[in-house]
């Protein structure tokens, strides 16, 4: 019998200990795939993430003593008996409370180590499944790595839109249309041994002309970081 229980909106978590038992490569993986099919089994689950469901009760074993996930009953199978399990939320958030400095650098190193595991393994095994898609009327995959500067103003406009894309995110859960996606956005300040990001650009110089007194051509494509390629006019 399964036994659902709504969701809460969203989880606060309270203690760095507890966001290193969600944030570990493969639990963050198993989170992820009950948030995205509801009450399901350990099988379920083995076959979103593409890992051995023996290798996940463990993991899964972690998040219910630590509150994230709980049992949903249990299902007939084709073969015997399953047991279901759903988070407790469908979001997490971090709320620390009595955490040191320290305590909370570890706790965010440790989230983006682990979500850009998880990313490079879907790029990689889709790269060996060759399931990505190059020419640009099909393209699939969008890259973008950026260095710049951004006012306080800028910059809430950037966590502005990175909200848009989850909630994108988010309404395909619900849609459940299409092909599966992840996806990855970070943000950070960057500090530099010597200050470098703290200093204000500087003025550009006019590029040095070439024999013909124009600017010099050094290739006849431009490749931008997403991938594209432009032909310079």
């Amino acid at each position: 019998m399964c036994v659902y229980m709504e969701r809460k909106p969203c989880h606060m978590v309270r203690s760095p200990d507890e966001w290193c038992v969600i944030v570990s490569p493969v639990r963050a993986e198993i989170v992820e795939a009950l948030r995205l099919l509801g009450p399901c089994s350990a099988a379920e689950i083995a076959a979103a993430i593409g890992r051995p469901a023996d290798s996940l009760y463990k993991h899964v074993e972690l998040l219910q003593k630590a509150g994230f996930v709980v049992d949903a009953g249990f299902r007939k199978g084709e073969r015997n008996v399953e047991q279901l399990f759903d988070v407790v939320a469908d979001d997490f958030s971090i709320d620390f409370q009595d955490a040191t400095g320290a305590d909370e650098n570890k706790a965010i190193i440790s989230t983006v180590n682990s979500f850009c595991k998880a990313m490079t393994r879907a790029v990689r095994d889709s790269a060996k499944a060759r399931q990505l898609e190059f020419r640009p009327e099909k393209r699939n995959l969008a890259i973008n790595y950026e260095l710049s500067w951004l006012t306080e103003d800028a910059f809430q406009e950037f966590r502005g839109l990175v909200r848009r894309m989850k909630q994108l995110m988010d309404d395909g859960k619900k849609r459940r249309e299409g092909r599966l996606y992840m996806s990855l956005i970070v943000a950070t300040p960057v500090t530099r041994k010597r200050g470098a990001g703290e200093r204000k650009p500087k003025s550009t110089s006019p590029a040095r002309p070439g024999k013909s007194g124009a600017p010099k051509n050094l290739s006849k494509t431009k490749t931008s970081k997403t991938g594209d390629s432009n032909e310079k006019s």
